[in-house]
């Protein structure tokens, strides 16, 4: 069976960004339109930027200056959007306040806030403390060194990263924390150094990015390997074989999630007597790994995925709840889960609530496909990163 899975969101979300900041207009081949660049992109217009959405492509005619609006940017539940909008305002005229839905008013921004703080933004949050919504408003030069602690997110640094050639005198970043999300650091700067930026790894923490423009005339997106995983997992529970066309192989693909094709093969292995799988650098696996799990043959053990927990849902503990209805038995640690297979097929309806979490009611549909009764309460909400997904889906019912 071939499948086709949307461009990559990450990809999409930087290529947007570095067109916004670029010195000539760009134009970005087979992008991701779904929510999150739906919001990504009003935030960038906002700020002075063009953004067209043409048939496979969108193209970015970046401003002049970037001027902060008036009203304030909603942002839903874009943890991309807020977060790299934020590292905006080291660059942007006047106070940008961004906001968000009541998932995103949750979701911690204060690390970044932190760092913003100390590079001369003022940093104002109008709800709960660490969180959205929020207030920048940039009150002198930027530093020419700054920590942030990435322990919860990359974003916080890939948004640094992103506006940092712009800066006059450039930046010297440091990784505080235990990083997490790596892979997503390294795809960042991959797309920064194809648009023209000067980067250089000074140790394992700390990077120096030259001033200079972005000169970002094309930029092309990978297909998403992020929404691929789901269809490889619907392949395993069913015992198809699926093809994702033009996914790139996991080693020359810039998305980490790609290890999923190699997390498959651990399951299909004779040898373990457990299955173990660290997602510290891949948390959102989480969501088609354990839709496969509870298909496998042996119980499996996920860690690493603490910063799941502050996605757009607690991505542990929604699987653990909502699986548990199916009679499925999921342990939850602080920072994963042990994931026993379904002893049998259950029997009835069960209605599923992702908690608005578009990977969470993605790997409940796969799972559907093995439990008939099965049903998603908000289906409507993968149009976050997958628009097509259910009839995609559909397919593995003919």
């Amino acid at each position: 069976m071939i499948l086709t899975a949307p461009g990559s969101k990450s990809m999409t979300q930087r290529a947007l960004i570095l067109g916004a900041l670029s010195q000539t207009t760009c134009r970005v081949s087979r992008p991701l339109a779904c929510d999150d660049s739906r919001y990504l992109t009003d935030l960038l217009r906002a700020l002075g930027a063009s953004v067209e959405w043409q048939d496979g492509e969108v193209v970015i005619a970046p401003p002049r200056d970037l001027r902060a609006p008036v009203a304030p940017v909603f942002c839903g539940n874009a943890g991309t959007a807020i977060r790299f909008g934020a590292c905006l305002s080291l660059l942007a005229a006047g106070t940008l306040h961004l906001d968000g839905d009541a998932h995103m008013r949750k979701r911690p921004i204060g690390p970044l806030g932190d760092a913003l703080a100390a590079s001369n933004v003022e940093v104002t949050y109008l709800g709960d403390p660490g969180c959205p919504p929020l207030l920048l408003r940039r009150r002198g030069p930027t530093p020419p060194q700054i920590t942030v602690d990435s322990t919860l997110s990359s974003q916080y640094a890939s948004g640094l990263m992103l506006v940092a050639p712009r800066l006059p005198g450039g930046l010297e970043l440091d990784l505080g924390g235990d990083v997490v999300s790596k892979p997503y650091l390294v795809m960042t700067e991959a797309m920064m150094r194809a648009a023209g930026a000067t980067l250089e790894r000074l140790d394992a923490r700390r990077l120096a990015i030259a001033p200079g423009a972005y000169r970002a005339e094309r930029l092309e997106v990978e297909p998403d390997w992020s929404g691929a995983a789901f269809l490889l997992a619907a392949g395993f529970v069913t015992g198809r074989d699926v093809t994702v066309a033009g996914l790139l192989p996991p080693e020359q693909s810039l998305q980490g999630d790609a290890v999923f094709l190699h997390q498959l093969a651990a399951l299909r292995a004779p040898e373990a007597a457990v299955h173990r799988f660290d997602l510290t650098d891949a948390p959102d696996l989480i969501a088609p790994l354990v839709a496969a799990c509870l298909f496998a043959d042996r119980p499996t053990l996920i860690r690493g995925a603490a910063h799941t927990r502050i996605k757009e849902s607690d991505r542990v503990a929604v699987l653990a709840r909502e699986l548990g209805k199916l009679g499925a038995h999921l342990t939850v640690h602080d920072d994963g889960l042990d994931v026993e297979p379904l002893a049998a097929i259950p029997e009835g309806s069960f209605a599923l609530d992702p908690d608005d979490d578009h990977r969470m009611a993605m790997a409940f549909g796969v799972v559907g496909l093995r439990v008939p009764g099965l049903s998603v309460t908000t289906p409507e909400c993968v149009s976050k990163s997958f628009p097509s997904f259910w009839p995609t889906l559909a397919r593995f019912r003919t």
